[in-house]
């Protein structure tokens, strides 16, 4: 796409949307550039480029941009891009600056501030130049007159989902201040201002990673690349819509309702049953069976395939548009007309729970519990503490949306679905079809991620793409655009506490009252406050706490379970508690950790040992004297401890085939891959067990046969319950093949194989893990973050990250230090990049594209990112010695939150905003939250 894209059709964009923040156009304004444009019949117009925007372009090009000289000796030029992640991303605030002074550089002969981000008219300070003509810039009375005029000329406007205007405003401001900090000769410059004038550098990334292997056991525990990994890179590997297209087939897209609270009256589709390539249109009324794609109890209730009456959310899907291109049945969706009826009551609309809790509508409370009652209470009270916290939701972003093909086959249905549970795909089409079970034919290769998203929400795509294919007797694609799936598909759940804690003055806890709240959206599926409530406790003495909990109902897409669901919430809680602990009594977090911790807890030894190991104290002095040092940057670090507690659950079937011809293995299995490195992990498993290389094991895709009735592909313990699995059918053939070995004692792998099969000894094997073949363990990590921030503009940069995370005997290296590393950047995405932002009148999304959700991205990674394995940490309870990997580390991802808040605190002493106390910062503390949060005034912009 960028190869394609040209400099002029990057202004042209910007000639059609004056709000686009172009930087091409920025620049070129700032420099002073000409523009010749040609029209039809030869003739040439030049004008200055600021001018362009008001030019009838109609039966017009841009054939040639003129660049004016700019002697080095005379110009100075300073251009800035600020935005929601490193690159790829638009700009809140644009900036160029462009100065000529006099021969003794004491005066500008000329200037040109431009601003893009401001407003869609708005392309230079021109008054604001005219006052810097004949001026010093470099007195604290020029800069005080500029900004005083910048402040009247950057008229910000109020688009959401945009950056608030005055964040915006203030930005542009430290921008020019930024411009005027780098022209300034060092002699005018505060020593500490000086390093105000750039932004934070980025050095080349680096990493380190520290495991043990143990070559006895190879290929187990051997750091080899996972199975895909060429593949993947190559854009060779194949995805659930990656099969050639099939005759006659058809494409499908929804269409989505919008009136929220209100009750379809009626459907209809005649606009869109017109335009060619159209098929079909279906809706709730020709569904078959149930129009329920939450078929099991444990789903916690129906969840309709398409909406039959009240409107839960806007975005939910109310039918279903069936054409013969993508492109086609997606415009046709536009064009369906759906009728509302309102209805009585108070019609209020809460799209998040913030809006709830904000009026305390206890109407919207439900599944309230009390998790833990106070065993006892501690006598030392010293001081009481009391906050609340706030996190939000974030979308799972897979690089996969949700996907399903449906190709009738004879009298059954062959379904190619993204999903990581085949079972209740199975179940719920079989009950919308009113069909048996058997008659679905569901194959899983791989997915392009999943992060929860695709347990129970896969289940709507492969049910209406099922319902068209029998319908139609056509095979059916169905793939949701990015904003279609943001749109109708649940998200992480959002989480606020009220707490109030007593202490003593080393700050351990004597008594403890936390209540909390789940954002479920618009149904109660998917239960998580009991994980969020056990993994509360985290590793520290809770027998003086009060836990209470609430589920909200607000009118959103039903959330799901998102990597480290729960777990991520309630560590997050406890270790904010922590931190307000530290802050009030004036203490060492880490110190307050370990004071709360049980005298015998794995967790305290670690935790000491960790802290040397990077050197927490002596950083914290050096960044102690770098903030001393530097008003406009500030650095911070912190440290966060984690227990995380694996529950095995489930039951997961491997089918195991051994090959009489050359000795290859061949193996299925109920669980899924989705990048995890299950598959990569399963075959060392089986060629450790076999004794075979590990070239010589295939994994084959998950179907419903051999993984009949399999649960799903989740909760960081598939792998070792399907490796537990593989590895036990291999016990089995080797069991089998035993006394023809001994026979053959000095035979070849292939020889024994041969010799089985002509005795018709079976060389396949089957194996169900079941919840207790295994037993549940702990997992312990802590983790380390470095943050800098530029206080002028709220950008940072994560300078270091060191995690320690406990594996046990690693299956795989490589594929764990994968999951570490990757979990970690999520939540990294979680807490620092990934905003949800509604429309409160009518609870749309805004943020439903890659436009306006910005994930991190790889210049958002920790500069320096740090992975080690605890040593020598055998785990007897897990599968051949290993724990699990895919999820504890985004639960200790939030301490880049308190690093960041670290950096903070002291520019907010600095600023004089703070008194000490204690300051909300939730997730996502963004770019712009971190420059409101400052409490920088522009009176202090000086040099």
């Amino acid at each position: 796409v960028r190869n394609v894209g040209s400099v002029a059709g990057n202004l042209n964009i910007k000639h059609q949307h004056n709000e686009f923040p172009s930087d091409i156009f920025l620049l070129l304004v700032t420099v002073g550039a000409k523009f010749t444009i040609r029209d039809t019949k030869g003739s040439d117009l030049v004008v200055a480029a600021e001018d362009f925007l008001g030019i009838d372009m109609k039966k017009k090009i841009l054939t040639k941009i003129s660049l004016p000289s700019l002697p080095s000796d005379k110009f100075e030029m300073r251009s800035f891009k600020i935005t929601p992640r490193a690159q790829n991303a638009h700009a809140y605030v644009n900036a160029g600056f462009l100065f000529e002074f006099s021969s003794g550089r004491d005066k500008i002969q000329s200037a040109r501030i431009c601003y893009g981000g401001i407003n869609p008219k708005f392309i230079r300070a021109t008054n604001s130049e005219k006052l810097l003509v004949g001026a010093d810039p470099f007195t604290n009375d020029t800069l005080k007159m500029i900004i005083g005029s910048l402040k009247d000329e950057l008229s910000c406007d109020s688009v959401m989902p945009d950056a608030a205007p005055e964040y915006r405003q203030k930005l542009a401001i430290g921008l020019f201040y930024k411009a005027i900090l780098s022209f300034a000769p060092d002699a005018k410059v505060r020593k500490e201002f000086k390093s105000g004038g750039s932004l934070i550098e980025r050095p080349l990334s680096s990493g380190k990673q520290s495991f043990d292997t143990y070559k006895d056991n190879w290929p187990l525990t051997q750091p080899v690349e996972k199975l895909e990994a060429l593949i993947q890179c190559s854009g060779e590997i194949k995805y659930s819509n990656d099969f050639p297209q099939m005759p006659n087939e058809l494409w499908a897209a929804f269409v989505h309702a919008t009136d929220v609270q209100s009750v379809i009256k009626d459907i209809d589709a005649t606009d869109a049953l017109k335009i060619p390539g159209v098929v079909a249109f279906f809706g709730p009324k020709d569904i078959p069976g149930s129009n329920n794609f939450s078929p099991i109890a444990l789903m916690g209730g129906a969840e309709e395939i398409f909406c039959s009456g009240k409107v839960l959310f806007n975005g939910q899907p109310a039918g279903m548009i069936v054409a013969d291109r993508f492109s086609v049945a997606y415009e046709a969706a536009k064009l369906v007309k759906i009728t509302y009826e309102k209805p009585e009551g108070d019609g209020k609309i809460y799209p998040t729970m913030k809006d709830v809790l904000a009026v305390r509508d206890t109407s919207r409370y439900h599944m309230s519990k009390v998790f833990q009652k106070a065993e006892s209470r501690g006598t030392e009270q010293s001081k009481k503490i009391t906050g609340h916290f706030e996190i939000g939701s974030q979308f799972h972003f897979s690089m996969e949306t949700q996907t399903t093909v449906a190709v009738p086959n004879e009298d059954c249905l062959d379904i190619y679905c993204s999903t990581q549970w085949m079972d209740l795909v199975q179940m719920a089409i079989a009950e919308m079809l009113n069909i048996p079970e058997s008659s679905i034919n569901l194959q899983v290769r791989r997915l392009g991620g999943g992060y929860g998203s695709k347990i129970s929400r896969a289940n709507q795509v492969a049910c209406a793409a099922a319902l068209a294919c029998h319908l139609l007797n056509r095979p059916v694609r169905f793939v949701l655009s990015i904003e279609s799936n943001m749109r109708a598909v649940g998200k992480r759940y959002a989480c606020a506490n009220d707490y109030e804690v007593d202490v003593n003055e080393h700050g351990k806890v004597q008594k403890l009252s936390n209540e909390f709240w789940h954002d479920y959206g618009c149904s109660l599926n998917e239960e998580v406050g009991g994980q969020a409530a056990e993994f509360f406790k985290n590793a520290y003495v809770s027998e003086h706490w009060d836990v209470k909990y609430h589920a909200v109902q607000t009118e959103a897409p039903s959330h799901t379970w998102c990597r480290s669901p729960g777990t991520t919430e309630g560590i997050a809680m406890i270790e904010n508690i922590m931190e307000h602990i530290a802050k009030d009594l004036a203490l060492d977090p880490v110190e307050v950790r370990l004071a709360n911790m049980p005298d015998d807890s794995p967790l305290k030894g670690i935790v000491k040992d960790f802290v040397k190991s990077v050197d927490y104290y002596e950083r914290k002095k050096e960044i102690e004297t770098f903030n001393s040092a530097n008003r406009w940057k500030k650095r911070g670090i912190a440290i966060v401890p984690m227990k995380y507690i694996l529950h095995y659950f489930g039951a997961y079937p491997a089918y195991v085939a051994i090959y009489h011809g050359d000795g290859t293995v061949a193996i299925s299995h109920g669980g899924i891959e989705m990048g995890q490195g299950l598959n990569t992990k399963v075959a060392q498993i089986a060629a450790h067990i076999l004794g075979i290389p590990l070239e010589s094991v295939k994994v084959k895709a998950s179907n419903n046969l051999i993984g009949a009735n399999a649960l799903v592909t989740g909760g960081s313990q598939t792998s070792e319950a399907v490796g537990y699995a593989v590895k036990r059918a291999c016990e089995i053939l080797l069991e089998r093949i035993r006394p023809v070995r001994e026979k053959m004692k000095e035979a070849t792998w292939q020889q024994i194989v041969g010799k089985c099969f002509g005795d018709s000894i079976d060389l396949t094997a089957s194996y169900l893990y079941k919840k207790d073949d295994l037993t549940n363990y702990d997992i312990w990590g802590v983790s380390c973050a470095e943050i800098e921030i530029d206080t002028l503009t709220g950008m940072f940069q994560l300078r270091r990250v060191d995690i320690l995370e406990d594996t046990g005997e690693s299956l795989s290296p490589n594929v764990d230090v994968g999951q570490v590393e990757g979990a970690f950047v999520m939540g990294i995405g979680y807490w620092l990049h990934e905003k949800l932002v509604f429309n409160r009148q009518n609870a749309k999304l805004l943020t439903d594209r890659t436009w306006t959700y910005k994930p991190p991205g790889a210049k958002d990674i920790p500069v320096d990112f740090r992975i080690t394995f605890l040593k020598n940490a055998s785990n007897p309870l897990g599968v051949l010695r290993s724990k699990a990997t895919g999820e504890p580390a985004l639960c200790m991802s939030i301490v880049v939150l308190f690093a960041l808040r670290n950096a903070l605190d002291a520019v907010r002493k600095e600023s004089g905003v703070s008194d000490g106390s204690y300051y909300a910062m939730g997730a996502p503390t963004t770019s712009e939250d971190i420059l409101l949060l400052s409490g920088n005034s522009t009176d202090q912009f000086t040099l």
